[in-house]
């Protein structure tokens, strides 16, 4: 008996070329009315009505259209999913820029991937303690501590740069040969909450402007004091190393960028606020 091998249904567009079913899926998308010329955020959905992707363009009519013919693997991989998309005219692109990062991190759109995860906040405070300088890392403003800087984004970054501002402030205090001799509050994974430790007043205003993001000169100063000392094992000249590293990184991502935010879109406050940073970082990237 002859056997028969049975093939699976074809539909026609998947020989058609790629650009062409790209373009009929977006046009189908978008139904008689194109957008128009104006600043705006869109929403893509699936067949289940599921929103698949929010963004924003100066032009809505150009940036959707765009995708008609994306060659990036991603969009591509998107439109296949794609049956409808909405959209809505803002005054300005400012206006659009901070709906499309509401919607993203309402929504949390699949095909988004910056600004969706939920991220952790801090604030780094200090008072002076008698004659000692206390550091206090918090997710809210304290009202006990007159001096408070951030807030900074992200619970590893912000806690390993506090860890290394304590260790390296405790190091210019205090003459010791290894890392070892850190008091154990410091040597714990989790770098501590709340470390009080002597502080001139010198180093007191180099920290300042450190943690405002004004200047670096506290870490230049932390780099050559570090080289000068004569560690007794490779590991604590290493571990050092890390450790100045760890803090340079905290201080651009960080202090530097409140800072150049506050300049660069004219904001009168010290501080800022935990619900407008992904806003304003989205601000400041877009200008």
């Amino acid at each position: 008996m002859l056997a028969i091998k049975l093939f699976p249904l074809v539909t026609l567009d998947l020989f058609e070329p790629t650009a062409i079913t790209q373009k009929e899926r977006v046009n189908n998308a978008l139904g008689e009315e194109l957008p128009p010329h104006e600043p705006g955020v869109y929403t893509m959905y699936d067949k289940h009505d599921q929103v698949l992707y929010v963004g924003k363009g100066k032009d809505l009519q150009q940036r959707i259209t765009s995708y008609r013919y994306s060659k990036s693997k991603k969009v591509q991989r998107m439109i296949a999913h794609l049956t409808r998309i909405s959209y809505e005219v803002c005054n300005t692109e400012t206006d659009a820029i901070l709906l499309e990062n509401l919607l993203i991190r309402s929504l949390r759109p699949p095909f988004n991937h910056a600004n969706k995860k939920p991220e952790t906040y801090y604030y780094i405070s200090t008072a002076r303690r008698g004659n000692k300088k206390e550091f206090r890392l918090s997710m809210r403003v304290l009202d006990d501590y007159p001096e408070v800087y951030g807030c900074f984004k992200g619970h590893l970054k912000t806690r390993k740069g506090l860890g290394a501002l304590l260790k390296l402030l405790f190091v210019q205090e205090t003459s010791i040969t290894s890392a070892h001799y850190l008091p154990s509050q410091l040597l714990n994974r989790i770098t501590p909450q709340k470390f009080q430790l002597r502080l001139d007043e010198e180093s007191g205003f180099l920290v300042d402007q450190f943690l405002k993001g004004s200047s670096s000169l506290l870490a230049d100063q932390f780099e050559e004091h570090i080289m000068s000392l004569n560690f007794k094992d490779r590991f604590t000249e290493n571990y050092f190393d890390n450790e100045l590293e760890t803090l340079r990184m905290f201080f651009t991502l960080g202090p530097q960028r409140n800072y150049r935010m506050k300049n660069e879109l004219g904001l009168r406050s010290e501080l800022i606020n935990q619900d407008d940073i992904d806003d304003l970082l989205a601000l400041m990237k877009e200008g």
